[in-house]
C-alpha cells in the first residue's frame, strides 16, 4: 500500500504540484524517455499498481468477466468490482481515452497482443490451436504494419 502523509496539502498547492507533475511527464520525447521518467518518479510497486489499474479498465471495456480479470491480473475480485463501479460505469475520461486507443488499429493490435499473452498460455487452457492462431495473427499484423 502506498504511504501518504496525513497532513493535507491545500487545493491550490496541490493543483500546482499536479501541474509540475504534468510538465515533467509531458517532457518525455518518446516511450523510452517516458519509462525512464516513470522509473525515476514512481516506485516499482506504484508502477505495477498503475499498470494493473489501466489493465482492469481495458479488460472491463472488452467485456472480460471480472473473475477472469482478477485471476490473470493478480488482483482481488473486490478491486475489479471497485473499478467497475468507480470508472467503467461512469464513462470517465480514462474510459474515453482507452476507447479512443482501441479505435486506432496499431494501438488496438498492441492491446490485443498484450492481453492475449495474459489469457492464452499453452498449458493453461490446454488449447494449442488457440495459441497457434494467435501467433499466426501476430505475424499477419506485422506484415500489415510494415
Amino acid at each position: 500500500m502506498v504511504n501518504i502523509s496525513k497532513r493535507p496539502v491545500d487545493e491550490e498547492k496541490l493543483f500546482k504540484l499536479y501541474q509540475l507533475f504534468f510538465e515533467v511527464v509531458n517532457n518525455a520525447g518518446d516511450k523510452d524517455e517516458f519509462m525512464e521518467l516513470i522509473q525515476d518518479i514512481l516506485t516499482p510497486v506504484e508502477q505495477i499498481m498503475i499498470a494493473k489499474r489501466i489493465a482492469i479498465i481495458y479488460l472491463l471495456i472488452k467485456n472480460v468477466e471480472q473473475v477472469e480479470i482478477a485471476q490473470h491480473i493478480k488482483v482481488s475480485r473486490a478491486t475489479v468490482g471497485k473499478f467497475n463501479l468507480l470508472f467503467y460505469k461512469k464513462k470517465t475520461r480514462l474510459i474515453t481515452v482507452i476507447e479512443s486507443f482501441l479505435k486506432s488499429e496499431k494501438i488496438s493490435h498492441f492491446f490485443e497482443n498484450l492481453f492475449a499473452d495474459l489469457f492464452t498460455h499453452v498449458g493453461y487452457y490446454h488449447d494449442r490451436d488457440l495459441e497457434w492462431q494467435r501467433e499466426k495473427r501476430k505475424k499477419e499484423q506485422k506484415m500489415i504494419d510494415v
